[in-house]
């Protein structure tokens, strides 16, 4: 299956406001130290169930919301969150803000004054959306952008962290003036070892990309995305996808089981990996290609194969394709992986 995924697509990361310096900058030395973190946790099969940090679980107030918005369902997101920010919530207002940015130029204004307040009120992630270093707020509110709010948002991830929230942990500590790099290598793997895995993957997402990658550096960080992928982090899989891809093999073993196992747990790139190569298949019948661009749909609003595929002409067999379509879809687990500093692109 050749297949080109775009994976994390993001609004901005800390790690490109932190700045890829000496400091942030992989370091032959980190080979050592997370070779003995890897075998001091071991793991070399999937995790039965999923152990990551995800920002809400199932009955808080924003999950269906933050759900939609990592499945770029965006209109039902908004729906949910603009009743909440009228009422002062500074997380729905942040989330809302992240997903009216660049919808057009009268939204912009919008977008702003929702970051503006969520910052004010104590979101953090809305407070470094303001940071000098972010791309999108040159590009719509270079006014605004000021190292005054990577002060706010430090602070405020440091009064978090006291709480023990491993967030906040992370990006008190990577945000730090004085940072240096042992700190920053010791905080992605104490995030880790917390079940938050955003830092490591961007780490070794730093090296793979390369162009020419040094080949001790390469085998390390797709050691550590396997460890993540592992837990069923899906930006490791994701990752680990394109880093198949760009060697060509996407139509290997581990191509494929990375898929599988992608759709499983809520894998946008996945799922159009499955419904492409439904589409192209062979061996499928119209009705199961039918039933793969359906399900598709149904997840996460990815129509892109839907209109070119045959769904069955008589109503009895469409009602029972449609029904396997929203089955399959339903079975996709409901866990987040995004959050406040890992917002997808529409």
């Amino acid at each position: 299956m050749k297949v080109t995924i775009s994976t994390l697509l993001l609004v901005f990361s800390f790690l490109a406001l932190n700045g890829c310096s000496k400091v942030t900058e992989p370091q032959q030395a980190d080979i050592a130290v997370f070779e003995q973190f890897l075998s001091e946790n071991p793991i070399s099969s999937i995790n039965p169930s999923i152990d990551i940090a995800s920002i809400y679980q199932p009955g808080d107030p924003l999950f269906e919301s933050v759900l939609y918005i990592q499945r770029n369902l965006w209109a039902e997101a908004k729906k949910q969150l603009e009743p909440m920010a009228k009422n002062q919530n500074p997380d729905a207002k942040f989330w809302l803000a992240s997903i009216t940015w660049g919808t057009g130029i009268k939204n912009n204004p919008i977008a702003k004054k929702l970051y503006m307040e969520s910052a004010e009120q104590g979101n953090p992630y809305a407070a470094l959306f303001f940071s000098p270093k972010n791309a999108i707020c040159q590009m719509y509110y270079s006014s605004e952008c000021s190292e005054k709010w990577v002060e706010k948002a430090q602070k405020l991830f440091a009064e978090q962290a006291k709480t023990g929230n491993v967030r906040a942990v992370y990006y008190s500590t990577i945000l730090k003036p004085d940072l240096t790099h042992e700190q920053y290598i010791s905080a992605i793997i104490n995030a880790a070892k917390n079940h938050y895995y955003y830092p490591l993957v961007e780490y070794s997402n730093t090296i793979i990309n390369e162009e020419n990658p040094d080949k001790d550096m390469e085998n390390i960080a797709a050691k550590l995305l396997n460890y993540a992928r592992f837990q069923n982090f899906v930006p490791a899989i994701e990752s680990l996808m394109d880093y198949e891809g760009k060697y060509d093999r996407t139509n290997s073993k581990l191509f494929n089981q990375l898929i599988e196992q992608g759709m499983t747990v809520g894998s946008n790139a996945a799922w159009k990996g499955y419904q492409l190569h439904s589409y192209k298949s062979s061996s499928l019948s119209d009705t199961q290609k039918y039933i793969s661009a359906k399900a598709t749909k149904y997840f996460n609003g990815d129509d892109f194969t839907i209109s070119i595929t045959h769904p069955p002409k008589d109503k009895k067999a469409l009602i029972v394709a449609n029904k396997k379509a929203q089955e399959k879809a339903d079975s996709v687990k409901r866990v987040i992986y995004i959050d406040g500093a890992h917002v997808p692109e529409g």
